[in-house]
């Protein structure tokens, strides 16, 4: 006998209980696909963000803009994309005065999917809107837990010979990046020194590419004090001559509510944020970017933020180099004892105690 299909959970926030009987009645016996929508229901924003920790599946939300606050539904929509970091549940916005929230500055202000008034709402409107988010939820669904097929080089015996030839690469490059590093301690005319500098930044980027065919897996405990500002500076130097090349823009941003200082092992998030800005440059393909470090929500944490800023954000490629490079950063994350939260949609974003 097949089992049953899971259900489609969708999510109403709205402080008028009349909207949830109304909604109950539209969608009593409705399904998608042959799997049935499952009606959660919220008061307020507070009962919402339980709801989505208790159901983190929840593929739809459909939401009112005016409830214990003015904008109470639109500082839901921040929490759920900024703070979660959920960039793949689908938000309905509904509501009764549009006054407070135009559609206009809506849409383009809030990473919202729709936007429906009450006033002008109908039972065949509000179906054709939720199939549509469904179904758009269901592909990024199914291209998130896509995994690209097995190739030659995951067997055990390329994936050593792969390291070992990555261990050799990191040795040779190891030597050319100190002799630029030296080469810029020299006296040089100003047109050299930025030759030299420019040289430097391209070995720096070439021994982390080489570093990633062996990705150490041992844990590293050499904690130190790490200056956040000493940090971001240099990292930005290390792309300046391809952005100056090609023509678009990184830039950063450094929390002023961070500490001056973290504990942190230095080589391990070196390596994380080079990878990190290695794969959000491939991903943006010639677009703006900035990277941010943040103060998470939960005290004594660091949200890491790398977003493209210019352009629409392409689709994430499925090129080896590029898994390659995403299955590294997560590795790394997790030997700081940091949290991936999303690699979607034009953006990078990871968090870790400090």
């Amino acid at each position: 006998m097949t089992a049953p299909q899971a259900s489609w959970k969708v999510l109403v926030v709205d402080d008028e209980e009349g909207i949830h009987g109304i909604t109950r009645m539209i969608f009593r016996g409705y399904e998608f696909e042959q799997r049935p929508i499952q009606l959660l229901s919220a008061m307020s924003g507070e009962q919402a963000r339980r709801m989505l920790a208790e159901h983190p599946d929840i593929a739809l939300i459909l939401l009112d803009v005016v409830m214990e606050t003015d904008n109470a539904g639109l500082q839901l929509v921040e929490y759920i994309r900024q703070e979660l970091g959920n960039r793949h549940v689908r938000i309905i916005l509904r509501t009764g005065h549009p006054g407070y929230a135009p559609e206009a500055d809506v849409i383009v202000n809030h990473d919202i999917n729709d936007y429906l008034s009450k006033a002008e709402l109908s039972a065949s409107r509000l179906l054709t809107a939720v199939v549509v988010s469904l179904r758009a939820y269901r592909d990024i669904d199914n291209a998130r837990h896509q995994h690209p097929p097995a190739s030659e080089a995951s067997h055990p015996e390329n994936s050593l010979k792969l390291h070992s030839l990555g261990q050799q690469l990191q040795q040779q490059s190891s030597t050319l990046l100190k002799q630029s590093a030296r080469l810029q301690r020299l006296e040089l005319s100003p047109m050299a020194r930025d030759m030299a500098q420019d040289l430097h930044s391209q070995q720096q980027r070439l021994h982390n590419s080489c570093s990633q065919l062996s990705l150490p897996t041992e844990h590293n405990d050499n904690i130190h004090l790490v200056e956040l500002a000493t940090l971001c500076d240099p990292l930005m130097q290390i792309f300046l001559p391809q952005t100056r090349r090609e023509g678009w823009l990184l830039d950063s941003h450094l929390s002023p509510d961070l500490p001056r200082q973290i504990n942190s092992q230095p080589d391990t998030l070196q390596h994380l944020l080079l990878t990190c800005l290695e794969l959000a440059i491939l991903r943006a393909e010639g677009e703006d970017l900035k990277f941010s470090l943040l103060p998470a929500a939960q005290p004594g944490q660091l949200i890491v933020q790398i977003r493209q800023t210019s352009g629409l954000p392409a689709a994430s490629s499925a090129d080896d180099w590029q898994q390659l490079l995403l299955s590294n950063a997560r590795q790394l994350c997790q030997q700081l004892g940091g949290r991936w939260l999303t690699d979607e949609e034009g953006e990078i974003r990871f968090q870790f105690a400090i």
